[in-house]
C-alpha cells in the first residue's frame, strides 16, 4: 500500500511540476482588492440524481457551504498564488485513463469580480487531480480534510 501511496506522491508532483505558468519566478501575486466580491454557487451530484447545492460568499466566510471557512481559505491561496482553480485541464494534456465515479460539479457565480462556470468530474487522472485539488470548495468527501489531504 505504501508504494501506492509513494507512486500517488510522485504522480502529484510531476503533475504540478507540469501546471506550472511558465515562469521561474515563485514569488506570491498580490491580492486583488477587496471591492472585488466573491459569490458562488456549487452543485455537487452523485451521479444517480442526487444533488447537493452550496453558496459560498467570501470576506466575510458565510453562506450554506458546510466549511465557507475552508472554500474561502482555498480561494483566497489560489489568487495569492495566481492560479486559477476554476480553469479546465488543458486540451493536449496528458490524462491517466482512470476512472474516478460518476461524480460531478458545477460552480457559477464570481470570483473576485469575474464571471465563474466551470464544471468538475472524475473521469481521468487529470480530472480526478482538479477535483481533488478543490474539494474544499466541493464540500465533497466527509472522509477527508478540507484541503483534501488523506492521513
Amino acid at each position: 500500500m505504501k508504494s501506492v501511496t509513494v507512486l500517488g506522491l510522485v504522480l502529484l508532483l510531476a503533475v504540478a511540476g507540469c501546471s506550472s505558468n511558465g515562469g521561474d519566478d515563485e514569488t506570491p501575486r498580490p491580492l486583488p482588492s477587496a471591492d472585488q466580491k466573491t459569490e458562488l454557487t456549487v452543485v455537487v451530484s452523485d451521479g444517480e440524481g442526487n444533488d447537493e447545492t452550496f453558496t459560498i460568499k467570501c470576506d466575510p466566510a458565510d453562506g450554506t457551504h458546510p466549511r465557507p471557512e475552508s472554500a474561502c481559505e482555498f480561494l483566497e491561496l489560489a489568487a495569492k498564488w495566481g492560479e486559477d482553480p476554476f480553469a479546465p485541464v488543458p486540451e493536449d494534456a496528458v490524462c491517466t485513463q482512470i476512472y474516478g465515479g460518476p461524480e460531478t460539479a458545477t460552480v457559477t457565480g464570481v470570483w473576485l469580480g469575474r464571471d465563474i462556470d466551470a464544471t468538475f468530474s472524475r473521469e481521468n487522472g487529470c480530472e480526478i487531480d482538479r477535483w481533488d485539488n478543490a474539494v474544499a470548495l466541493l464540500a465533497v468527501r466527509g472522509d477527508q480534510d478540507p484541503g483534501g489531504i488523506q492521513p
